[in-house]
């Protein structure tokens, strides 16, 4: 952790215990932050010290089934609410929320479930119900695992995404070394991708990785939350929200950024050229923030 960095743990007040990470600018305007799929709290990382340059304080905590959090039932309501629990047990009366790729989803619920609390929301290289946004591909196996879910499946369609992160990841965690471990899940990726990458965030990412990835339970609830049955309005947001995407994101397309924007109140849409899900979702915090202290001036 960067020197100043606080780490504690919320009790919710259904007795679930969180862990939470507090970075930037302690003294600054509060962000809570929702980390992507699959990772954790310390996914916030890469973003703090663009936040201590705009007096922004990133609030960020383990979604359930990430690290030691509990699992509960897919739903991205209930993160919205554990959200604003946590802005409670730290105090924080105003705050603003971003998420980043899977967890631009919860930011919306966060809204949602803090409506005069939450007075801006920043969805950066976001999904959304992607059944609603990508072709229709019948032979793709999460088509299929979502539909368990569809039809009340729940257990079998968490099953199927345990069996599916636990593929792609094989046996990565067993590599000891920090920057082994990180070359060896990025391989592949496109270098102009991985320009925002420092030396010092591929040593956090690998701590982020481990942390996301004791179990598969984070991963599959998250699947399964925003792939299945939205249980939020996202129709009913009042607040500001701008939505960040890249061009050249081949996991996250602005098609995404398009859904949401034509559903949200006054939502706007930013895409930035040149840019993969890496660079969209990690290379241009310094404007994201700039737009977000300038919207709460």
């Amino acid at each position: 952790m960067a020197a100043g960095d606080i780490e504690r743990v919320v009790t919710l007040p259904d007795g679930r215990a969180l862990a939470i990470r507090e970075g930037g600018d302690l003294a600054g305007a509060a962000v809570v932050y929702h980390h992507g799929t699959p990772a954790s709290r310390y996914q916030a990382g890469f973003i703090e010290a663009a936040a201590r340059c705009h007096g922004i304080r990133v609030v960020s905590f383990n979604r359930p089934g990430y690290g030691s959090a509990p699992e509960t039932p897919p739903s991205l309501a209930s993160v919205g609410t554990d959200a604003v629990h946590i802005a409670d047990a730290l105090d924080l009366e105003q705050f603003s929320t971003v998420g980043v790729s899977g967890g631009g989803p919860y930011a919306l619920a966060t809204a949602l479930a803090g409506p005069g609390r939450v007075s801006q929301v920043a969805v950066v290289a976001g999904i959304g119900p992607w059944r609603l946004i990508e072709p229709e591909d019948p032979s793709d196996p999460e088509r299929e695992l979502l539909a368990l879910a569809d039809a009340g499946k729940i257990d079998a369609a968490l099953a199927g995404y345990r069996a599916v992160l636990t593929a792609e990841i094989g046996d990565l965690l067993a590599i000891g070394d920090d920057s082994a471990l990180v070359e060896a899940y990025l391989d592949g990726a496109p270098p102009d991708d991985l320009q925002w990458l420092d030396q010092e965030k591929r040593l956090l990412w690998a701590v982020d990785l481990r942390e996301a990835v004791r179990t598969g339970d984070g991963y599959a609830r998250d699947n399964v939350a925003w792939g299945g049955r939205w249980d939020i309005d996202i129709a009913a947001i009042r607040c500001p929200v701008r939505l960040y995407y890249g061009n050249l994101d081949r996991l996250v397309s602005p098609s995404h950024g398009r859904w949401l924007a034509d559903r949200i109140p006054g939502a706007i849409q930013v895409t930035w050229p040149d840019a993969g899900h890496g660079i969209a979702s990690f290379g241009h915090w310094d404007t994201i923030f700039a737009s977000m202290r300038d919207e709460s001036v």
